[in-house]
């Protein structure tokens, strides 16, 4: 492919892709509910001239453009947005109260439909198949799972699958990628603390959940700064904590919820473990009771290491050495593009969005805004890597 050639095609488009991204921004729709995201991608693709296309259920896209060859990579991308109140002032800010794309999925929505465009535009020249999927509900942990067991992955089935995620604290136009561990394993608890509730005035008759719940905090926490190695990394956040309503009351029930991370298999079953008989020996020494459910979320994601030599390649390629930055360390931030890795070689590596000279807001944050300059090398980034795969996975 010629590439600089290609970088003019994009640049030609780009109006119209700023405007497509725009419309997705605008009209944000959260997990397994991304009706009007679906009819959109459909209809752009098929605006590019994209005919091979799938709709998963009621949400989520697998479109096939066929070159020469029968080797086949997909390209993902999330389409879901989140539960936040948008306070950005952008003129194209959400229009749905309480939901918003504070996550950047618009952004690798729009850059996998212009991927589309060019890859199509340049079928011929393509030495295989590439699967677009336009994955739902990756907030919720479910989406992966959801377009595998409907066949996402099949007919033709990859040899390889990859994708990108946004990331405000690089400047836009720039990569940033690692090989090996990406992101850590999400798991959430419920714990339940049973006293025996009555007066405040009179503590002794009673059985206070309220201090065993805090003892439990406190000891909880000491598994990851006392038992873990420092060399490991885990984090367990208290999120919630609800128990009683009045000020002279000790309540019977105390109810806690949190999220564990982990970066290790081995380091998870063990907190998962401890966090158990903490819970449960904490609360008998102290005269109570209790309950714990611990449900577990998208494992560890790590990047093939042949996969992901192949992105840093193409990428040093075609954007130059002085874009793409080595990404010293995983997030303890999870991605269920994790799944896909049980069932084919992955990676996925980070798209810088953020403004350059300025403070840019976090993901997740009601004000996190996504340079759309950052449009034109997700777009190119991934005709590149496509390309880079076919060619010499």
């Amino acid at each position: 492919m010629n590439f600089e050639l290609i970088k003019d095609e994009i640049a030609e488009r780009l109006p119209e892709f700023i405007l497509i991204r725009r419309k997705i921004h605008m009209n944000p729709e959260t997990g397994m509910e991304e009706f009007k995201t679906t009819d959109l991608i459909i209809k752009t693709l098929e605006s590019f001239g994209v005919y091979e296309i799938e709709k998963i259920g009621e949400t989520g896209v697998v479109a096939i453009i066929r070159g020469n060859g029968e080797k086949c990579v997909a390209i993902r991308a999330d389409i879901d947005a989140l539960h936040i109140e948008e306070k950005t002032n952008l003129e194209y800010a959400s229009k749905l109260d309480g939901i918003m794309h504070a996550c950047g999925h618009d952004i690798h929505t729009i850059s996998l439909l212009g991927s589309a465009y060019i890859l199509n535009r340049h079928r011929d020249e393509i030495k295989g198949i590439v699967k677009l999927i336009f994955q739902p509900a990756e907030e919720k942990g479910i989406g992966a799972k959801y377009m595998i067991e409907n066949g996402a992955l099949e007919n033709p089935k990859p040899v390889a699958i990859f994708g990108l995620h946004t990331w405000p604290d690089v400047e836009a136009g720039k990569i940033f990628h690692r090989h090996g561990k990406m992101g850590a394993a999400s798991d959430r608890f419920e714990i339940k603390i049973i006293g025996k509730g009555g007066h405040a005035a009179h503590p002794e008759k009673t059985v206070d959940p309220i201090v065993i719940a805090g003892n439990v905090i406190v000891m909880i926490q000491n598994i990851v700064s006392r038992e873990l190695s420092p060399l490991d990394s885990a984090v367990v956040s208290f999120a919630a904590i609800n128990g009683g309503n009045v000020s002279n009351k000790i309540p019977s029930e105390v109810e806690l919820k949190g999220s564990i991370r982990t970066l290790s298999e081995d380091t998870r079953e063990y907190v998962h473990r401890r966090i158990e008989e903490v819970v449960e020996n904490v609360s008998k020494s102290m005269r109570g009771s209790s309950e714990v459910k611990i449900h577990k979320g998208v494992p560890v994601s790590y990047n093939d290491r042949n996969v992901s030599v192949l992105i840093e390649r193409a990428c040093r390629e075609v954007l130059g050495d002085e874009n793409y930055i080595e990404n010293p360390e995983p997030s303890m931030g999870s991605e269920d593009f994790a799944y896909y890795s049980d069932y084919v070689s992955s990676a996925m590596y980070r798209l810088g969005v953020g403004f350059k000279d300025r403070e840019n807001a976090p993901l997740h944050s009601d004000k996190f805004m996504a340079d759309e300059e950052a449009i034109p090398t997700g777009i190119l980034s991934m005709v590149a890597v496509a390309e880079k795969l076919l060619n010499e996975l």
